[in-house]
């Protein structure tokens, strides 16, 4: 493995100070504009911009020779970047945010202790309640796990997510959309169509499905049940139990748990067909809202795109 964590990103809007307050209240630690998890500090920047958007990705790599391998596959792209002081940066040419690679550290967040679960068959927790029922506290978020995009241009866009040294994990109706990983989770970024470039949704991970349930549901008691986007439910692609929310700047988020993990790329198959029409959930809601496709603030969004390209 060469890529092996999505590290950070950075993300724009025109009120920072409402996200601040709003990620503070979901769990997440930090300040001034910089969050995190007690393992993963700084994992989401925040700066103020004229309408919400990604600004950039930080991923880590094993080595500086990581780095040259993907600045030879750049170049044999057509890309231009800079390679300079051990980092690897690239702007999209297309999309204009910018891909940060530097070596790192290869570390999964700290384990943590597992609920006590029944099965039939198999019961493990005996003349005691169930523990969730008690927690003070809820538990916390663990990390940033991936980022969602719209691009309109998305072979182009996936091609140069494998140039910098992403892996395909899947992809739905041979390149709608393309899932990509740089870790062992089945995906850390996923490229889908949009008619300008804009951040769709980031997913940061809970320990299991009370976890999930128990921080979605608060945040809407607390927020209203018109920030509800989708689930709850378990995705075909990636198997992750899913719940999707809206944050305060209109970006879609969404608590995960139990993604598929990849550790051996030559042992995993790409499935190319995944069926748009027939792949969204297991259970709950059969087919992906709209909404995923025309956020309600699109028109909002394509404006500032083109204002700022006028």
């Amino acid at each position: 493995m060469a890529l092996h964590r999505l590290q950070a990103m950075s993300v724009g809007a025109p009120d920072p100070e409402r996200l601040d307050h709003f990620y503070r209240e979901i769990g997440l630690i930090g300040g001034e504009r910089s969050w995190g998890t007690a393992d993963r500090p700084g994992q989401i920047r925040l700066a103020e911009a004229p309408y919400r958007q990604l600004l950039s990705l930080r991923i880590l790599c094993e080595n500086e020779a990581d780095l040259a391998q993907a600045a030879a596959r750049l170049d044999a792209l057509g890309v231009g970047y800079q390679l300079a002081n051990g980092r690897l940066t690239v702007r999209d040419p297309v999309n204009e945010w910018t891909y940060i690679v530097e070596p790192g550290t290869v570390a999964d967040v700290s384990p943590q202790p597992q609920r006590t679960m029944n099965f039939p068959g198999e019961r493990n927790r005996l003349g005691e309640r169930a523990e969730v029922i008690f927690e003070e506290t809820p538990r916390p978020p663990r990390r940033l796990g991936h980022v969602v995009i719209g691009t309109p241009e998305p072979p182009k866009t996936a091609a140069l997510c494998e140039a910098i040294g992403f892996r395909v994990s899947d992809r739905i109706g041979g390149g709608i959309a393309t899932f990509l990983r740089c870790s062992h989770d089945h995906h850390n970024f996923l490229v889908a169509p949009g008619p300008v470039p804009y951040l769709n949704h980031y997913a940061i991970e809970h320990d299991d499905f009370d976890a999930v349930f128990r921080a979605a549901t608060r945040y809407l008691a607390d927020n209203g049940q018109e920030n509800q986007v989708a689930g709850p439910g378990r995705h075909q692609i990636g198997g992750n139990i899913f719940w999707y929310l809206r944050d305060p700047s209109g970006t879609f988020f969404e608590f995960f748990a139990d993604m598929d993990q990849i550790a051996d790329d030559d042992a995993w198959t790409v499935k190319e067909d995944w069926n748009p029409m027939d792949s969204w959930s297991v259970w709950g809601e059969q087919q992906q809202p709209e909404v995923f496709f025309r956020p309600v603030d699109m028109d909002e969004i394509i404006e500032g795109w083109n204002r700022a390209h006028a």
